[in-house]
């Protein structure tokens, strides 16, 4: 009698363990977008928010007219970048939002920004804990490649480069004399 009132519950149990998992549509909602469509802001003036056609907001501070990705754009390469990113333990920033950007891609060796022909664009960006406050800022590298915005960072070096020489400028005893050249 004890297996016969639990053989139903069992067979439903092990049923449930075979069925195909629900996705919830928050999860469907973190996915990013497989494309982004490329913009490009109408006119770029200074203290004035740029916005895409689909009403997104370019960063605030744009250097020239270029194509640049949107704030959610920018967002959703993060999660790309966050998805392929090796090592599951690793607690990456919840999202990002970009402060400004420039054309050029920021060379991570030679510390030195590099034009291309297509979009590809340096911003300074704000990282973002899940409360919306500010961990830190980089700059990061994003361009346009296969119908979709990839995000490149970057560590360029933060010390200076070093002499070769230690040698000094010569020094003028008579810099005090008024009426001489500054440079001679």
């Amino acid at each position: 009698m004890f297996r016969s009132a639990f053989l139903p519950f069992g067979v439903a149990l092990v049923l449930a363990g075979c069925a195909q998992p629900i996705a919830t549509p928050a999860a469907d909602a973190t996915l990013p977008p497989a494309t982004d469509p490329l913009y490009r802001p109408g006119r770029v003036q200074p203290g004035r928010l740029e916005y895409a056609p689909d009403r997104s907001t370019f960063a605030p501070v744009l250097t020239e007219r270029f194509a640049y990705p949107t704030q959610p754009q920018a967002n959703d390469a993060y999660r790309r970048l966050v998805v392929r990113a090796p090592g599951v333990l690793r607690r990456y920033p919840a999202s990002i939002w970009l402060f400004g950007c420039k054309p050029g891609a920021l060379d991570g060796r030679t510390a030195r920004v590099a034009r291309y022909n297509g979009p590809v664009v340096h911003c300074a960006t704000d990282f973002l804990d899940p409360s919306g406050q500010r961990v830190g800022r980089e700059t990061v590298n994003f361009y346009y490649y296969r119908s979709a915005w990839n995000m490149q960072t970057v560590y360029p070096p933060v010390t200076a480069v070093p002499w070769r020489t230690g040698e000094h400028s010569p020094t003028d005893r008579w810099w005090w004399v008024p009426g001489r050249s500054r440079y001679q």
